[in-house]
């Protein structure tokens, strides 16, 4: 079994491996629980680390449970679970990310590539062996006992290394082997940053770098693990090889679908923004040095043409998670997890999970403004400031009038804490972008909280609506319609998202830009429990989650079409009065003005109307 395809461009051939001696099996001290169960049941990273002080890495390593590969390493190249995997697989690209549904094979296929990687090394002037080491990272070492360090033992029989480290720190495993060419020898270090990203990576040197479930990291992991791989082993072993061949380090991760906003989505998913990146970082290598590449591979989520790894697993295997996680309510979930797609995670029971549907209400690309028809805003205050920028129209009178609202762009700065004056003149750059060049803003409409004074304010009497204003150049006016309350709040947005298709529009049409409210909707405006000082609960929304400044002041904006007391214009026609009754200035309570009582327009003596 040998390798059928040229590894790299040194053409590697076949072997085994062989075990360090004396490396056996678990023996009598291994620990009573499983440290990958011990791993899932304490809550902190300082309890499990106390748990393992006591063992030594091979001691902990003896003690898991699982499905682990056995006997000796398998040096030929692997069936792919598809040709999405394949490539990754056989990748070199300076980063390299593989994206794929539960059960795809994506994560056995980047640990399998290693050894390729491995084997492909170029050989030590100083001892002509190969010298290879690959760096795990996860953020805490619950992550890494529970599935890092298993998934790795699923691959690699532990049997075959040597296990040093331990006692609650890092992991280092390391295996000897030849492919039939030479020696090779093969470390992997596993280590948790936890609170010090920077601090805790200081001082490792690798060859490559493996992030598992690569977008649940930090941007800044990212940042400092690429300074930290092709630094092993040192550049005396390659003295005299041409530059492309000393630059041999990669970094590599697999994961399912990151939601919205990760950075996975501009440095993989976003072939525009990722060359941006990429030619910002060429630029600052020194001549001859091999250019940074990135490569993404996405594998076809479940129910798509040439989804991946079927042929390993039961019939039910899909289908079963769906079914599961429907009784659950977890739909986003499905498309998560089974299904691959790009989606904002609940964050509990979305208010408008009903009334809201992305394929009918978010636009495919970006809308373009209407011409001549003025801006409105709606703006919600705080030092976590947001602003709604839309555009509305009327069509018809009465029961037949029609109203269109779409949303343009939104503002918020969720991890900044703006003064008024600041976001107003945000708000301003914002306006002055040439896609609003020429459109006449009508209004702003605000919280009524921001008509408060302002701390802030040189006078007194300034407020937040007055200072955002005046600063972005249109009167902020305090949205008084509703009085504040919630019910007019929701009833506005509802109105608007359920009102009938008309000319083929909806009542309301979001820009994709507008990640925040998108993301309320979806996923991140949510109920939660109040309890008065009776102890009595009601649901309202959940305004601790930052989409809630956003949605916020979305409703602002849309209580400028509805009526005084927050209900919808047109929701009650006004020649239709159903609070009204007879002498009450209503119909009269029966068709012939009398004295009422039960009355139909069915005739018992004439059941077919005369027809």
């Amino acid at each position: 079994m040998g390798m059928t395809r040229n590894m790299g461009r040194w053409q590697r051939g076949r072997g085994v491996a062989f075990s360090v001696p004396g490396e056996g099996r678990a023996g009598t001290g291994a620990a009573p629980l499983a440290v990958n169960d011990l791993a899932k049941q304490v809550e902190t990273d300082e309890e499990l680390r106390t748990a393992l002080s006591g063992m030594t890495a091979k001691e902990a390593i003896d003690s898991l449970e699982g499905d682990f590969a056995e006997g000796n390493l398998d040096l030929a190249v692997p069936d792919f679970p598809g040709p999405i995997a394949e490539a990754a697989y056989w990748d070199d690209s300076s980063v390299v990310g593989l994206q794929g549904p539960v059960g795809s094979g994506k994560t056995t296929t980047m640990l399998k590539s290693r050894l390729r990687r491995a084997i492909s090394m170029p050989r030590s002037v100083i001892d002509g062996k190969r010298h290879y080491k690959l760096l795990v990272i996860r953020a805490t070492y619950r992550q890494l006992w529970s599935t890092t360090i298993p998934d790795f033992l699923g691959t690699y029989p532990k049997h075959l290394g040597e296990w040093s480290g331990g006692k609650g720190g890092p992991v280092t495993f390391v295996m000897v082997f030849d492919d039939g060419l030479g020696e090779i020898i093969f470390t992997v270090e596993f280590m948790a940053f936890g609170d010090d990203i920077q601090g805790s990576m200081r001082g490792y040197q690798s060859t490559d770098i493996w992030l598992h479930e690569m977008d649940t990291n930090p941007i800044d992991v990212i940042l400092n693990a690429i300074t930290r791989m092709n630094r092993y082993p040192g550049k005396a072993h390659f003295a005299g090889y041409p530059p492309e061949l000393i630059d041999y380090g990669q970094l590599v991760g697999d994961f399912n679908a990151p939601a919205p906003g990760n950075w996975a989505i501009d440095l993989l998913h976003d072939a525009t923004r990722a060359a941006e990146q990429l030619k910002v970082l060429n630029a600052q290598l020194p001549p001859g040095a091999k250019p940074i590449t990135i490569s993404f591979h996405r594998q076809p989520g479940y129910g798509e043409a040439g989804c991946e790894n079927l042929q390993n697993l039961g019939p039910s295997y899909y289908p079963t998670q769906i079914a599961t996680m429907t009784l659950l309510g977890r739909s986003d979930q499905i498309d998560r997890l089974v299904r691959n797609k790009v989606v904002h995670l609940r964050a509990g029971e979305p208010v408008f999970h009903r009334e809201f549907s992305r394929r009918l209400h978010v636009a495919e690309a970006a809308l373009a403004p209407w011409p001549g028809v003025p801006l409105r805003i709606g703006a919600d205050q705080g030092l976590k400031g947001a602003a709604v920028i839309g555009q509305v129209t009327i069509e018809g009178t009465g029961a037949l009038r029609r109203v269109r609202w779409q949303i343009l762009a939104e503002l918020h700065f969720p991890a900044e804490r703006l003064l008024a004056r600041v976001f107003g003149e945000r708000l301003a750059d914002l306006l002055a972008e040439p896609r609003f060049a020429g459109l006449r803003i009508e209004a702003g409409w605000g919280d009524m909280a921001g008509e408060h004074g302002s701390s802030q304010a040189a006078d007194e009497n300034d407020t937040w609506n007055r200072l955002v204003g005046r600063a972005a150049g249109f009167r902020m006016r305090a949205q008084r319609i509703g009085t504040n309350r919630i019910n007019p709040r929701l009833e506005a947005v509802r109105a608007v998202l359920e009102a009938p298709i008309h000319a083929g529009q909806p009542g309301l049409l979001i820009d994709p830009g507008c990640t925040f409210l998108i993301a309320g909707f979806e996923a991140r405006y949510v109920w939660t429990d109040e309890v008065n000082a009776q102890g009595d609960k009601r649901k309202v929304p959940d305004k601790s989650l930052t989409e809630a400044n956003v949605m916020d002041a979305l409703q602002y904006l849309l209580l400028s079409e509805h009526k005084a007391d927050g209900t919808a214009l047109g929701s009650f026609p006004a020649d239709h009065r159903p609070e009204s009754m007879g002498h009450n200035g209503g119909p009269p309570l029966n068709d012939a003005g009398g004295f009422g009582g039960l009355s139909t327009t069915y005739d018992i003596l004439n059941p077919y109307g005369g027809l």
